[in-house]
C-alpha cells in the first residue's frame, strides 16, 4: 500500500509539474496572441491614417487641378480676345487705308 501511496504521490507531482508547464505555456501564448493583436491594430491604425492622408493630399491636388485648369481657360480665353482684337485692328487699319486711297483718288 505505500508503494501505491508513493506511486501516487509521484502521478500527483507529475500532474502537478504537467499543470504548471500548460499554464506557462498558456500564458506565454496568449501574451504571444495579444502582441500580434497589438501589432495588427498598430498596422491598422497606420494604414488608416496613411489613407486619410491620401486622400486629403488627392483632394488638394484636384483643387490645385481645376484652379490651374480654370487659369488655363480663363488664359486661353484672354488670349482669343487679344487675336480678335488684332485682327479687328488689323482690319480697321486696312480700311481706313482704303479710305485714305479713295479720298486721294477723288482729291
Amino acid at each position: 500500500m505505500k508503494e501505491k501511496n508513493v506511486k501516487m504521490a509521484d502521478d500527483l507531482l507529475g500532474l502537478q509539474h504537467s499543470y504548471a508547464d500548460l499554464n506557462r505555456e498558456y500564458e506565454e501564448k496568449t501574451k504571444a496572441y495579444e502582441g500580434l493583436i497589438q501589432k495588427q491594430r498598430a498596422k491598422r491604425d497606420y494604414t488608416h491614417r496613411i489613407k486619410q492622408d491620401l486622400s486629403a493630399t488627392n483632394k488638394g491636388l484636384t483643387i490645385r487641378v481645376q484652379e490651374r485648369n480654370t487659369a488655363l481657360l480663363a488664359e486661353r480665353q484672354w488670349k482669343n480676345l487679344y487675336e480678335d482684337i488684332k485682327k479687328d485692328k488689323q482690319e480697321v487699319v486696312k480700311r481706313l487705308q482704303d479710305l485714305e486711297i479713295q479720298v486721294n483718288v477723288m482729291e
